[in-house]
């Protein structure tokens, strides 16, 4: 589903600025470092979007809802495994929101949170494209968030940093830790009367 939704969100190809790059810099951090600061950042993205509810990762069909609640986040992060970069491994993670009505507003209010936070914000498209803002925030650390908004809807990405940790290779997957944390997540105290 979310590989169909992708492109009927965005509504055209990508045009100019690749979002995956060879990494110049690699930065330390086993993988569970890794999974607290993308879901860190998603966190603080969603906050600055406003919209609290309705933002979902697809898995074969299934979409499962970003929540508060530790179960959501478990299932989510549970597939979650280093891509390559280069030596090291980065960590990619998408969330889909659809049928926002102030999706412009909120393109804006996340471009301009990200530059307040020092990324270096820029356009994907080599056009300027109103009617779909596409915009990616990069660090020196070669991490990288991007928004692509529309009237059908939201796509957050957010990529950690390229990693050299061995926890990090996609050559030799050393899960134990990831797998720890992801059980400590099920232990995290949860109110659904405060969702």
């Amino acid at each position: 589903m979310a590989l169909t939704l992708i492109p009927a969100l965005s509504g055209c190809s990508l045009q100019g600025v690749p979002i995956v790059s060879e990494p110049t810099t690699y930065v330390g951090g086993t993988l569970v470092d890794h999974l607290q600061w993308v879901e860190e950042e998603i966190d603080k993205a969603i906050a600055v979007s406003g919209v609290k509810e309705g933002w979902f990762k697809s898995f074969s069909g299934e979409e499962i809802e970003w929540t508060d609640d530790p179960k959501s986040r478990y299932e989510i992060f549970g597939s979650l495994l280093p891509r390559a970069c280069g030596s090291g491994g980065a960590l990619v993670q998408n969330l889909v929101v659809r049928d926002v009505p102030k999706w412009a507003e909120i393109a804006e209010r996340m471009r301009a949170a990200w530059e307040a936070d020092g990324w270096v914000v820029m356009d994907v498209f080599s056009v300027d494209r109103p009617s779909n803002p596409y915009f990616r925030a990069d660090r020196e650390d070669g991490a990288l968030l991007a928004l692509n908004a529309s009237e059908k809807g939201m796509i957050l990405s957010v990529e950690s940093p390229c990693s050299g940790d061995p926890t990090m290779s996609t050559k030799t997957l050393r899960l134990e830790e990831r797998d720890a944390y992801l059980e400590e997540m099920l232990e995290r105290p949860y109110n659904p009367a405060e969702e």
